[in-house]
This record gives C-alpha cells, sequence and structure tokens, in this order.
C-alpha cells in the first residue's frame, strides 16, 4: 500500500505541476531534443545532438534547429554532413543559443 501512495502523490504533483505551466503559458517554452544513440557509442564519446524543437506554449509557434538544417542552409549536400559535423552542430548550438537570448527578453526570462 505504501508504493502505491507514492504513486498517487507524484501523480498529484505532476498534475499539478502541469496546470501551473499551463496558467503561465505566456511564459512557457517547451524543448524537445535529439540526439545520436547513446548505445552505439563504442569510443564512449558523447552523442551529438542533431535537432531541437521549440514550442511557444501561448503562441503555438515552434523553432527548429537541426544539423541537417544548416547543412541545407550552407549547401552541403547529405553525403558531406560526416565531414562537418563538429562545425554544423557548433552553427546549429549557436543559433538556438541566439534565439534563447532573444526570447528571454521578449518573455521576462532571468535566468538564461
Amino acid at each position: 500500500m505504501g508504493e502505491e501512495l507514492r504513486r498517487l502523490s507524484k501523480r498529484r504533483k505532476a498534475i499539478n505541476q502541469l496546470r501551473e505551466i499551463g496558467e503561465r503559458q505566456d511564459n512557457t517554452l517547451v524543448i524537445h531534443y535529439s540526439c545520436e544513440s547513446f548505445y552505439d557509442r563504442s569510443d564512449g564519446s558523447t552523442p551529438r545532438i542533431t535537432s531541437i524543437a521549440v514550442h511557444n506554449f501561448a503562441s503555438g509557434q515552434t523553432e527548429s534547429f537541426s544539423i541537417h538544417k544548416i547543412a541545407e542552409l550552407t549547401h552541403l549536400s547529405p553525403k558531406q554532413i560526416v565531414d562537418h559535423y563538429d562545425d554544423l552542430e557548433h552553427q546549429m548550438l549557436d543559433e538556438f543559443f541566439q534565439f534563447l537570448t532573444k526570447m528571454r527578453g521578449a518573455l521576462g526570462f532571468t535566468g538564461i
């Protein structure tokens, strides 16, 4: 019975947190990222971030940042991506950071 009560308490807390987010839509961004597989890392390196999506809860707008998008904008073919991964990832993360900096002021964030 103790485990069931802990799960119920955890569920109630999660529902309250989601309710609070819903009440503060004007300054809520939902951020999702994808990365390379954690399991296919024979050398033990950290997987690269390959894409990031940011959804503005209030406006419904979604911004996307990806290595493949940067490659397209710089006119690299899909076959050339592997040779330029470090630079493409860096450019993508720079673009993402610039977006967050712009949004910080627009949404009144103070912690970035």
